[in-house]
């Protein structure tokens, strides 16, 4: 009886570990984010991103260095499996959707932006490694 009790004991242990050990990764931090234009073939914007993840919620800013569009814009987007982004500067959004590594230190995907003004439904891809 004992030695049952004590197996159930370590099984849960164990399987609460396991849930503990998921759920300690998530995108909060520094992360550089490099997007690369194919609309405008040679066209590369870099910048700093620093997130924050709340459950599923993702929250932030992004300043960009090089960037003729926005010098910095508002983060929101969630998280699961895949990763969803959007970023908001002066009434235009970039939608970045993507996967994320399994040590949760770079992301990778495409993107899209809305019709008109500055980005004018640019497209291409992007990717993020944290600092």
């Amino acid at each position: 009886m004992r030695y049952a009790q004590s197996l159930g004991l370590v099984i849960a242990l164990a399987f609460i570990l396991g849930c503990g050990s998921s759920s300690s990764q998530n995108l909060s931090g520094t992360w550089q984010l490099t997007l690369t234009s194919s609309a405008s073939p040679g066209a590369t914007y870099t910048g700093t991103a620093t997130l924050t993840q709340s459950g599923n919620g993702i929250t932030g800013t992004v300043s960009f260095i090089n960037n003729p569009c926005a010098t910095s814009a508002l983060i929101t987007g969630t998280v699961s499996s895949n990763v969803s982004i959007q970023l908001t500067e002066g009434g235009q959004v970039l939608t970045l959707t993507g996967t994320i590594n399994s040590a949760f230190s770079s992301m990778s995907g495409s993107y899209t932006s809305t019709p008109g003004g500055c980005t004018n439904g640019d497209l291409g891809s992007w990717t993020a490694t944290t600092n």
